[in-house]
C-alpha cells in the first residue's frame, strides 16, 4: 500500500503529520437529537445537501458515522461529485482521504476543483479487501472528515466486509464515507446508509468546448431521512472551473432560445 498527500513512511505516521500541522478542527460530532439533524459533512451542492435533508430541514449532506454509494456509470460525474465534497469539507476544516484503488487518481484536476491537496491523504489498497480495511481504520482513528473509496474497474468488495464498515463507522460517528461504484457493480445492502443515483442529461459546453455535464442525482435509499429527493447538478470538468461564473450565468434554459448563445446545451442519446 503506498500513500501520498503527508509525506511519511507509514499511514499512521501520515495521519499524525496532518494533525501535527495545526489545523485546530473540530473532531467527530454531538449526538443527534430530535431537534438536530444527524451531522452530516456537506456535498458541496445545496440542491443535493437539500435533497440528503429528505424534507426535514436544517443542513443535509452526507452522514457521518455512515456509508454513501454514489451509483453511477462511468464518465457520470461520481468523481467531481466526490471531489467537490472534499474540498468542501476541507473548506469547512476537515481533513479529507482519497483510497484510489485504481491509481487513477488526478492531483492536478483535484487540486483545480478546489481541493487542497496538503490537507489530503491518498492511499492505494493493494485489493478491495483491504480498502475497506483501511476505510475502516481511518473511520476508527477519528482524524478524516470524509473518505473516498474509489472502486475503479476492480471487483467489488464482499458484502459482509461492507457491512462491517458501516458498523465500525457508525461507532465513530466522525466520518462519512463515499464509495464510488461504477455501474451498479456493488451490492452494498444494509452497509450503505445512503444511496445516490447519477444520471447525465446534457452536456454543457461553451462554443465548441466541452466544460461540464448535467446530471440529476436521484437519493434512493436514506436510513435517516425520506428518500426520493432528487437535485440537478452542473458539474464542471477541471479545466471549467475558470469559467466557472460564466457558464453559470449563461445556463438558463432561455438561452437554449438564442440563435448563437455563448453557451450550448447538448443533449446525450
Amino acid at each position: 500500500m503506498q500513500t501520498d498527500g503527508a509525506v511519511s513512511s507509514s499511514l499512521s505516521q501520515a495521519l499524525e503529520t496532518l494533525r501535527a500541522r495545526g489545523l485546530g478542527l473540530r473532531r467527530g460530532s454531538e449526538p443527534a437529537t430530535l431537534e438536530q439533524a444527524r451531522p452530516s459533512v456537506s456535498s458541496g451542492y445545496v440542491e443535493l445537501d437539500a435533497a440528503l435533508a429528505g424534507g426535514r430541514g436544517g443542513t443535509g449532506g452526507w452522514p457521518r458515522g455512515a456509508v454513501a454509494l454514489l451509483d453511477a456509470p462511468l464518465g457520470s460525474g461520481a468523481s467531481t461529485l466526490a471531489l467537490t465534497t472534499l474540498a468542501a469539507a476541507q473548506v469547512a476544516g476537515g481533513l479529507t482521504a482519497w483510497l484510489d484503488l485504481d491509481g487513477t487518481f488526478d492531483p492536478s484536476t483535484a487540486a483545480r476543483l478546489g481541493v487542497s491537496l496538503e490537507w489530503l491523504l491518498v492511499a492505494r489498497p493493494r485489493d478491495p479487501a483491504e480498502s475497506v480495511e483501511l476505510a475502516a481504520w481511518l473511520g476508527r482513528s477519528g482524524l478524516i472528515d470524509a473518505l473516498v473509496l474509489d472502486l475503479g474497474e476492480r471487483s467489488a468488495p464482499d458484502r459482509r466486509a461492507l457491512e462491517r464498515l458501516g458498523q465500525l463507522l457508525a461507532r465513530s460517528a466522525a466520518t462519512a464515507a463515499l464509495i464510488l461504484a461504477p455501474g451498479g457493480r456493488v451490492n452494498a445492502g444494509a452497509a450503505a446508509g445512503v444511496r445516490v443515483a447519477l444520471h447525465r442529461s446534457a452536456w454543457l459546453a461553451v462554443g465548441r468546448d466541452l466544460v461540464g455535464q448535467r446530471v440529476e442525482a436521484v437519493v434512493e435509499r436514506h436510513r435517516w431521512a425520506l428518500a426520493g429527493g432528487s437535485a440537478q447538478l452542473d458539474l464542471w470538468f477541471g479545466e471549467g472551473r475558470r469559467i466557472d461564473p460564466l457558464v453559470r450565468a449563461a445556463a438558463q434554459p432561455r438561452m437554449l432560445e438564442v440563435e448563437r448563445p455563448a453557451l450550448r446545451v447538448v443533449r446525450s442519446a
